[in-house]
């Protein structure tokens, strides 16, 4: 693919996106709001595929290894801001 710097792009602005809905949910928890479940499932399966779809891109570059463990990590911190209790 010779242009696979847009790909990159486009997962960097999802990525962000996800991060954003994360701490949405993230806030409306720690408020004390009522967070249903469908959002927290929804959110979840966005920002799993993302970081899927953005290890799948990038598999074959220099450093997939690297970008493997940081696409794990970004979707292991997500899925923690979204599934994890209010603080007491």
């Amino acid at each position: 693919m010779e242009n696979i710097g847009i790909f990159y792009l486009s997962m960097v602005l999802f990525t962000y996106k996800g991060f954003d809905l994360a701490q949405g949910l993230r806030a409306a928890i720690n408020r004390g709001d009522t967070v249903r479940i469908v959002p927290k499932i929804l959110c979840s399966i966005y920002c799993t595929s993302v970081s899927l779809i953005a290890i799948k891109i990038t598999s074959n570059t220099t450093y997939s290894e690297l970008f493997i463990y940081l696409h794990i990590f970004i979707i292991l911190f997500q899925i923690i801001m979204i599934w994890y209790p209010k603080p007491k």
